[in-house]
């Protein structure tokens, strides 16, 4: 914002926010919005024009299903300073500050327990939450054991029977690298599914518990989960290791195995390269 003297300081045309947020998928039609549905984007932007006085529109990191949650989603928005009531709530980021601690307050308390807001920060003009990340990690958490607590019911998909994670670390040894992953995505028309998938790795963290994170610079829709069930066929002893590569060779998804259920997926990491801080940006990390 610039001052001229003997005038009101002039104010830009437009402040570009970005807005770090995480939620529970288990309430949401996914996250994009739609007519007579509950979905995060819906939510967060009836609260961002709460705040701002305006209808707001928001682009993110990247699109998750029903039932998918995330701990590092990135939004951005437009909004016009000259309405008052944006005004009075950007005022510390019209002041010069990078962060605005009570904005994210009152945007949190707006959306609801599904939903906390880590951060709101201006940005300039060119960020693009969705164009301008450089990588994104997802984890999909699995239970193997007999049985699981109520709560992991709710993100971790229950198999209830031992997997083997070295056939599977062998599987998706495979898709490591640009490859069109056609027969992992859900085709969409006009759209390449040529990905590059930089790291899977398998974990078991705790008894009867598997790990999955699965890390590139983007992923086509439904390919995180089709290729944690091919995976999961392979640790269950149903498909040989080397079977995911002539699926992927095949480019057809009527080959794949069971896509796996939403609720254990996470979208738990967007990078930036060196210019933006990667997300999740906490409240302390301002």
């Amino acid at each position: 914002m610039t001052e001229v003297a003997g005038s009101a300081p002039r104010l830009p045309d437009a402040v570009r926010l970005r807005i770090d947020l995480a939620y529970d998928g288990s309430p949401f039609a996914g996250f994009a919005r739609q007519p007579d549905q509950v979905t995060v984007q819906g939510t967060l932007e009836g609260a961002l024009s709460r705040c701002l006085g305006q209808p707001v529109a928001t682009t993110c990191a990247g699109r998750t299903d029903r039932g998918v949650h995330a701990l590092a989603q990135v939004v951005h928005l437009d909004v016009d300073p000259s309405v008052a009531v944006a005004q009075r709530s950007l005022v510390d980021l019209l002041a010069g500050s990078p962060t605005s601690p009570e904005l994210r307050r009152r945007i949190d308390g707006l959306v609801g327990p599904p939903i906390t807001v880590w951060g709101v920060r201006r940005v300039p003009a060119d960020f693009d939450a969705r164009r301008s990340a450089t990588g994104r990690v997802y984890r999909y958490r699995l239970v193997d054991a007999d049985t699981a607590a109520p709560l992991e019911r709710f993100d971790r998909w229950h198999i209830g029977v031992p997997l083997a994670i070295g056939p599977m670390r062998r599987a998706a040894a495979a898709l490591i690298g640009q490859h069109d992953f056609a027969a992992f995505c859900r085709r969409v028309p006009g759209r390449s599914s040529v990905r590059r998938l930089d790291r899977i790795a398998i974990s078991r963290p705790a008894p009867g518990r598997i790990s999955v994170r699965l890390a590139g610079a983007a992923f086509c829709h439904n390919q995180v989960r089709a290729i944690v069930g091919c995976l999961v066929e392979v640790g269950r002893g149903g498909w040989q290791p080397e079977r995911v590569a002539e699926v992927l060779a095949a480019r057809d998804r009527r080959e794949l195995a069971r896509v796996a259920p939403p609720h254990g997926l996470t979208l738990e990491r967007v990078s930036y390269g060196r210019r933006f801080p990667a997300a999740p940006m906490r409240v302390d990390e301002a």
